[in-house]
């Protein structure tokens, strides 16, 4: 029987707060037995991992603790992987987004995206907090859902009900920073346009269910978002906490955690090449369309 190449990675953990058995259950213990069974069998694999170190939520928990949010990364970065070496999870490389080597792979997407004018620039209103003279991205405002009434709805996302809407329809809006209420102010951000892409992608769902006969819930879900239709969505953000957005016109943004961090499996893989000595062996898995990808992502 002919060996299989095959590419496991498993969710980035959060550098915000530790693991726990239900991480381990999720997304790590199972892609391990996995990896290790095919190994046992011979076939050419890898295992990928590493530590997800931007975003809002870390820039909260340094704000509290009144720390940089490298101070956050490195302490909870650390943990995590000497956890995930004390229950003897067998990754061939456990990476971080802050390194250098995935800020220089964000970057070389995102140019990409924009050179090939797959992105739109555009105007849109954001909450602005005058107390902190700061831009407050969306897990930096609270207020009421405009659709299920949730209290502690994000600025345009609740988690409660899985809206999207725009900030302006937020009630009651408050600044996690100051306690004030916050205005909205314009500002310029570069934009994905999913709604272009949504036959594909419903064509996608559509004969990846025909396949593999998805869950229903799962099936739903995708149903339900394409019933909305797919919004643009902002790929870059006002922080300084973040891969910053390398054109000229983005001066004091940052690339979108969503956007960057789905990288951060690249990135590890490359800087795996280069523990191997070997520049180029990131592309016989990433490149390859031989290729097995199976990606463990867990469950909420």
């Amino acid at each position: 029987m002919a060996k299989e190449k095959i590419l496991v990675t498993s969710a980035l953990p959060y550098a915000n707060g530790p693991i726990h058995l239900g991480h381990l259950s999720g997304a790590y213990l199972p892609a391990d037995i996995y990896v290790r069974y095919k190994r046992l069998n011979g076939d050419d694999i890898i295992y990928i991992c590493g530590s997800d170190e931007h975003g809002v939520p870390i820039t909260i928990s340094a704000d509290k603790e009144k720390v940089s949010p490298q101070v956050i990364i490195d302490r909870f970065h650390e943990a995590n992987k000497k956890a995930f070496e004390q229950f003897g999870m067998s990754f061939d490389n456990y990476s971080r987004t802050s390194l250098p080597i995935h800020h220089e792979t964000a970057k070389e997407f995102f140019l990409e995206f924009f050179n090939r004018g797959l992105l739109i620039e555009k105007k849109s209103l954001q909450f602005f907090d005058d107390k902190a003279n700061m831009f407050l991205p969306d897990r930096y405002v609270e207020g009421t859902c405009p659709r299920c009434g949730n209290e502690e709805a994000r600025s345009d996302e609740c988690e409660n009900c899985g809206s999207l809407y725009d900030p302006s329809e937020l009630k009651n809006p408050k600044s996690k920073i100051s306690g004030g209420t916050p205005k909205l102010k314009e500002t310029i951000h570069y934009y994905f346009p999913l709604g272009k892409y949504q036959p594909a992608l419903e064509k996608y769902v559509s004969e990846m269910n025909e396949k593999f006969g998805w869950k229903d819930n799962v099936l739903q879900y995708c149903r339900g978002w394409f019933k909305d239709g797919l919004k643009d969505r902002a790929i870059t953000r006002d922080l300084d906490w973040g891969i910053k957005v390398p054109v000229n016109s983005a001066a004091g943004k940052v690339i979108y955690v969503w956007f960057e961090a789905v990288l951060g499996y690249i990135s590890s893989t490359k800087e795996l090449s280069l523990q191997k000595n070997e520049p180029g062996f990131w592309k016989k898995y990433w490149q390859d369309p031989k290729t097995k990808y199976i990606a463990f992502i867990g469950k909420d």
